[in-house]
C-alpha cells in the first residue's frame, strides 16, 4: 500500500540526496563568488588609498613645505590601518619621479582552496606648483593687458 503523505513519482528520501550531491557544488560557487568580490573590493580600497595618498602628498608638500613622499606615506600608513579580509603581505613605496608622485602597493588575496591572487597597484599625480603657474597666469594676463589697452 502506498503511504498517502507521498506525492506521485517521488521516493521517500530522494530530495535529501539530491540536496547532499548537489550542496558541494553550490557551496563551492557561493564561496567562489564570496571570494572574488572581497578581492574587488580590497583592490578597489587599495587603488583608492594609492591615489589619494600620491594627491594628499602632492599637496600637502606644497602647503606645508614638506616632503612630498613622506606626506603620502603618512596619508597611506593612516588608510591602510583597517584590515583587509584576505590581503596577505601588503608592500608600500612611494616615489618621487621627476615632478611624478607616484605610490606603489603590492601584495597577495588568499582565498579558498589555497589560491593566491597578487596584485599591484599604482597610483601617480604630478606634483602641484601653484606658485609659478599663478606667477606665469598673471605675466599672461598683465600682457593681454597692455597690448589690449583694456582696464
Amino acid at each position: 500500500m502506498r503511504n498517502a503523505g507521498a506525492k506521485a513519482g517521488w521516493s521517500r528520501g530522494s530530495l535529501t540526496v539530491e540536496t547532499a550531491l548537489c550542496m558541494p557544488l553550490i557551496l563551492l560557487v557561493w564561496m567562489g563568488t564570496v571570494s572574488v568580490c572581497l578581492f574587488v573590493h580590497n583592490r578597489a580600497w587599495l587603488t583608492a588609498a594609492a591615489y589619494e595618498s600620491a594627491v594628499t602628498g602632492s599637496w600637502d608638500a606644497v602647503c606645508t613645505y614638506g616632503d612630498a613622499e613622506e606626506q603620502a606615506r603618512e596619508k597611506l600608513r593612516v588608510l591602510l590601518q583597517q584590515s583587509l579580509y584576505g590581503s596577505r603581505d601588503i608592500q608600500t613605496d612611494v616615489v618621487k619621479d621627476g615632478e611624478t608622485l607616484k605610490v606603489i602597493i603590492e601584495g597577495r588575496h588568499d582565498t579558498y582552496g589555497g589560491l593566491r591572487w597578487e596584485f599591484h597597484i599604482e597610483g601617480s599625480r604630478k606634483l602641484c606648483r601653484p606658485v609659478p603657474f599663478i606667477r606665469k597666469a598673471k605675466s599672461l594676463w598683465e600682457t593681454g593687458r597692455q597690448l589690449g589697452g583694456g582696464s
